[in-house]
């Protein structure tokens, strides 16, 4: 830490610098390269998975959840510590003890004791095993929570794709209309057409702009998304890089397939197993704990007789054993509640297992539905709706159609177009859905 007068000296203002030296600071500054954190940053699939999976405080706070479950397991398997006691006794209070006037005689006590029950009942061992499955259970959900964040990050990516190419097409569409308004008011000009044509393109390019605004806000909604996925703070431009477009379209899976993978793969139907582990050891713990606190001790003694009662000092040894009878309490309100615990996890496993069933059934459908709308999908709709589109703004051009066969031919070309984003970004969606519900790539 800066000590006070170093804090008011760089708290002080600089002294204005001559013309020339600013002049010559200007000119460096336009020179200088501009900071790693104003420039943009682009990310292509992998490069989202990866800075994710680093850069994500879910993830790293997940993460701290096996850290503290290994500290439990450490805690678990530490030996009680040694109690050390030292004491004297029948020291003189209002007077000094002599042979004439005996007391005590004063003496001094030291022991040392440590309970032997974890040993004895097991409970240390009992305590570890709890721990361990603790670990796995923490390991497990961590696993669990990498695959929802990642799963998170990739629909991220390809809703910030489709709101890329919706802004792309809107801003294609104002294009299209602008070149078309400047036809419109030439064909004005020269008396072809009224100006009620040029009123009437006026408020398509209003409606124009109007969606234009409406997918900018959409992709800055999905790049905010994908920024907080990625655990970027800074207020930084960021890009993605990728493409919509498919080259061979995975098959779909049977429902009982995909099932069966995701009961093998799911790392929160592994979490569920492990607590059910962990709930029949925290009973043996528990059932340990029962058994009573056992603790030896050994003890030496040494009385100082010569002057207060005219017999030689002396040393002596002494020991003994304390145990805590469970006559009232042994436990029972804690074994109750380890019980509880099981019949709770085995009743939340067969919870999710309904619950994936339900996830497996809508992941295959829409998979398999985005698919089907994929293959039977003309690719050459598309092309085709664009040389309609042109053609008749070609025949328009020249008088030979009217202004609403054109911007009908415009809306079905946009309309078309829409569809052709939208069905191959619910074809990623689906397909990278479906894998995270299986918990495993098995869709590419």
């Amino acid at each position: 830490m800066q000590d006070f007068k170093e804090s008011d000296r760089d708290a002080a203002p600089d002294p204005e610098p001559e013309p020339e030296l600013q002049a010559e600071t200007a000119s460096a500054e336009e020179k200088k390269p501009p900071s790693p954190t104003t420039q943009g940053r682009e990310f292509n699939l992998n490069q989202v998975i990866q800075t994710a999976l680093k850069s994500d405080p879910v993830i790293q706070s997940a993460f701290e959840n096996i850290t503290q479950a290994e500290a439990d397991l450490i805690t678990a398997g530490l030996l009680p510590n040694p109690d050390v006691s030292v004491s004297g006794s029948l020291i003189p209070l209002d007077r000094t003890f002599t042979v004439n006037r005996q007391g005590g005689p004063p003496q001094f006590d030291a022991g040392i004791s440590m309970p032997i029950d974890w040993f004895l009942f097991g409970k240390r061992a009992a305590a570890i095993v709890s721990g361990q499955h603790g670990v796995d259970v923490a390991t497990a959900d961590f696993a669990n929570t990498i695959r929802l964040r990642i799963a998170s990050a990739i629909a991220a990516f390809y809703s910030v794709l489709e709101a890329q190419a919706m802004l792309e097409l809107a801003q294609e569409n104002n294009a299209n209309l602008t070149k078309l308004e400047q036809i419109i008011l030439n064909r004005v000009a020269l008396g072809g057409v009224g100006t009620i044509e040029a009123d009437r393109i006026r408020l398509s390019i209003f409606s124009s702009h109007r969606d234009v605004h409406a997918r900018e806000l959409e992709l800055n909604v999905a790049i905010n998304q994908l920024r907080s996925l990625l655990g970027i703070v800074e207020n930084v431009p960021i890009k993605v890089k990728g493409s919509l477009e498919i080259a061979a379209p995975a098959e779909p899976l049977p429902i009982d397939t995909a099932f069966k993978l995701a009961e093998e793969n799911r790392p929160d139907l592994l979490s569920l197993q492990r607590q059910l582990a962990k709930a029949n050891a925290d009973i043996a713990l528990e059932e340990s704990k029962a058994y009573p606190q056992v603790v030896p001790k050994i003890g030496y003694t040494r009385q100082f007789q010569e002057q207060a009662i005219g017999y030689p000092d002396a040393n002596s040894w002494g020991a003994g054993v304390d145990i805590v009878v469970p006559l009232f309490d042994r436990n029972q309100g804690n074994i109750a509640k380890a019980k509880s615990v099981l019949v709770q996890s085995r009743a939340n496993l067969q919870a999710q297992l309904t619950a994936l069933r339900s996830e497996i059934d809508q992941g295959v459908n829409a998979f398999a539905s985005a698919h089907q709308i994929l293959v039977n999908d003309d690719p050459g709709q598309l092309e085709a709706a664009k040389n309609v589109r042109d053609k008749i703004n070609q025949a328009y051009e020249l008088g030979g159609k009217t202004l609403i066969e054109v911007l009908d031919a415009q809306r079905i070309y946009l309309e078309t177009y829409r569809l052709h984003i939208t069905s191959r970004s619910n074809y990623w969606h689906s397909l990278y859905q479906l894998n995270a519900a299986i918990g495993k790539e098995v869709l590419r």
